[in-house]
């Protein structure tokens, strides 16, 4: 079972400067999300904290190591919600 960490006020800065870039990039809503090839969007409801979520898993290197990350927008309010680093 994967472990999720929630990175939204983590005090790493490394986490802090992802969530931040994260964010940025969702500004423009979905469609920069489903149109990019950072994001991979993720069908199955069973991830979904809710219906109007949708969830993305995007991977960034934090000091050389590739790691996941699984992002939650809401839909309804066009902003992050939630970002996690899956382990």
């Amino acid at each position: 079972m994967a472990q999720h960490i929630l990175i939204n006020n983590s005090e790493f800065k490394g986490f802090q400067k992802i969530y931040n870039c994260i964010c940025k990039n969702f500004e423009n809503g979905l469609f920069y999300a489903r149109s990019s090839l950072k994001y991979e969007e993720i069908k199955d409801e069973r991830y979904k904290d809710s219906s109007e979520e949708s969830v993305f898993v995007t991977y960034r290197s934090i000091n050389g190591q590739r790691e996941i990350f699984e992002v939650h927008f809401d839909t309804n309010e066009n902003q992050v919600t939630q970002v996690y680093l899956v382990k």
